[in-house]
């Protein structure tokens, strides 16, 4: 489960697979690897240029990675802190990320609603641009990652086919720079509630929350 700290400067935390780390992204500009039996932190990671937003554990346990207002994603090694990869393309804040279950592909949400999906390995973006007309605050990838799911401000879930375009990715990865669209399954509207995250199931049920707007 996500950790929320709310200090003199706001940080959001996540646990990582094994449940024993977890990281945290702060206003200071750095994200931090954290262990359950120790108050100081294990690992800083410095490089930003403005406040870290959100942070993702990758699936092996070895990375992480972290979205900012300085319109960046970031990908540290855990064991050295360093920075291996820097992922430009956003034009506003990124408020969210969410790695797929294989390992190989990343999603980052904006503040604008952008949505883009990038390959971990060369660091292109797979997917440009697909989005919401507000902030996208939670991202999530289906169990066998074929499914992404997206909650935003404007008060929807939306559902996008992964499956398609990473399969049209390896069709033309002989391309430079080869990009394809993703895909728009299914829009599904809340009567006034943004959404703040989502979560699927072992058995791929998709729990979303939010605010309650009366």
């Amino acid at each position: 489960m996500p950790i929320l700290f709310v200090t003199k400067d706001t940080i959001t935390g996540m646990s990582n697979p094994v449940s024993h780390y977890f990281a945290s992204a702060s206003h200071d500009r750095t994200a931090r690897i954290w262990s359950m039996d120790k108050i100081q932190p294990l690992r800083i990671m410095a490089g930003h240029l403005a406040d870290v937003d959100c942070v993702q554990w990758h699936v092996n346990c070895n990375y992480i990675a972290t979205g900012s207002s300085d319109k960046t994603v970031r990908l540290w090694d855990v064991q050295t802190g360093e920075c291996i990869r820097m992922f430009i393309g956003h034009r506003s804040m990124v408020l969210s990320l969410a790695m797929s279950p294989d390992g190989r592909y990343m999603a980052s949400g904006d503040e604008d609603g952008t949505i883009m999906m990038w390959d971990l390995s060369t660091g292109s973006c797979v997917s440009p641009l697909a989005g919401h007309n507000s902030c996208v605050w939670s991202l999530a990838f289906s169990c066998e990652g074929a499914l992404l799911a997206s909650g935003s401000a404007d008060c929807t879930v939306k559902l996008w086919d992964v499956a398609s375009s990473t399969k049209a990715l390896k069709m033309d990865d002989t391309k430079a720079g080869s990009t394809n669209r993703l895909r728009l399954l299914k829009a599904l509207p809340t009567k006034s509630t943004p959404v703040y995250n989502l979560r699927f199931s072992r058995r791929n049920l998709l729990f979303a929350s939010g605010a309650l707007s009366l």
